[in-house]
């Protein structure tokens, strides 16, 4: 909390995002002048924080989790990740726009209780959360996928990163969280120069 009060102090204009599942965390951050609260949860953890978020006229993000951070890796299975995710997430945004909450982004939980082969689906098919009518958040930032798959270290892994978030943006992700803040801000770049090739033609 200090942390988040001097960030404001030096930087009014800072959009602070914090991550938790506890109301309580959320409505001290929120209080200190953070603006967005991310929940792994998706605010099945602690249904209070539904109501905090809402009461700041906070923004949301809410994010799909197979079991808990301690058990989400324990043999996931899903039948069609996909479906199973887009439903899950469709019941929460309900959740939070009874709520009150006007600020959502959904989050499919790219290595948060999903197989290799469940983020790699997700991946393909980003596209299909965009029905579900709201902004599209991803992180997959070095996770441990990207590192199986191709045997990189975490040190290694910001060149795959990049590719595969130039991919999810492709595919319809409008926020990106990573670590490498460069390389995100070029594969976007790129990304909008193919969209919109014709700004090049009197160069």
């Amino acid at each position: 909390i200090p942390v988040i009060e001097k960030i404001i102090e030096q930087k009014p204009e800072a959009v602070i995002s914090i991550d938790t599942t506890k109301s309580l965390v959320a409505k001290e951050a929120l209080n200190a002048g953070a603006k967005i609260v991310n929940d792994i949860s998706g605010g099945t953890f602690d249904k209070n924080i539904l109501r905090i978020v809402s009461d700041f006229n906070a923004a949301f993000v809410i994010m799909h989790i197979k079991g808990t951070p301690k058990s989400m890796q324990q043999n996931p299975y899903y039948d069609d990740v996909v479906s199973e995710v887009y439903d899950y997430l469709s019941e929460r945004v309900e959740e939070a726009d009874k709520a009150g909450i006007k600020n959502i982004f959904i989050d499919p939980g790219i290595g948060f209780g999903k197989r290799i082969q469940d983020n790699y689906e997700l991946l393909k098919r980003l596209d299909e959360f965009k029905s579900i009518g709201y902004p599209i958040l991803i992180g997959l930032s070095r996770k441990s996928f990207i590192g199986k798959t191709l045997s990189k270290n975490v040190d290694e892994r910001d060149n795959p990163t990049a590719i595969a978030e130039t991919i999810a943006v492709k595919n319809g992700a409008r926020i990106v969280r990573t670590h490498n803040v460069k390389n995100a801000v070029e594969a976007k770049k790129i990304i909008n120069f193919v969209n919109n090739p014709e700004q090049f033609i009197n160069d």
